[in-house]
């Protein structure tokens, strides 16, 4: 913290970039390599000791903006949090209810869309029909029963039938 306070020019920091003067000065003379850039040292403990001084100054912030609120405010803002952490914890609980009882797998829970149950309901039915759509496609044809080859037994058979004429 006594760097803060120095007064040469060495030391002072920019209050744009929170890097020193002397650190960007060495950066800038510093050749530039044809694809790669290697940082100096030094501008990586200055940027390290800027990020520090940056996160002290915004928790010193949070506290002075948090410092002029009432007690009430104060109490006002958690409940805020409280219950937007609650209504997103009950939708997401409302998903996996109707995932359970439309018998979607529970991964698929999460891309049903809708607010309300009746909502997510509809959805997850038309995700089940499309899903089952899809697998009707993909899944070969049974047909409930034994095939018969339709492959020829004889060379004789085999070559009538690419003639045409068996």
């Amino acid at each position: 913290m006594a760097d803060e306070n120095s007064t040469t020019p060495e030391a002072q920091e920019t209050p744009e970039t929170g890097v020193t003067e002397a650190a960007g000065a060495q950066a800038a003379q510093q050749p530039k390599d044809s694809g790669e850039t290697k940082v100096p040292p030094e501008v990586e403990r200055a940027l390290r000791k800027a990020n520090k001084e940056a996160e002290t100054l915004r928790l010193k912030l949070k506290e002075f903006e948090d410092r002029d609120k009432t007690e009430a405010q104060k109490l006002a803002d958690r409940a805020n949090e409280a219950e937007s952490a609650a209504a997103r914890a009950t939708a997401k609980l409302l998903r996996y209810e109707v995932a359970a009882d439309k018998k979607l797998p529970a991964g698929w829970a999460q891309r049903l869309q809708g607010s309300t149950k009746e909502e997510l309901e509809a959805d997850a039915e038309k995700l089940l029909a499309d899903l089952g759509a899809q697998q009707q496609r993909n899944a070969p044809s049974y047909d409930g029963g034994v095939r018969q080859s339709t492959r020829p037994t004889s060379m004789n058979d085999l070559i009538r039938q690419t003639a045409g004429r068996g």
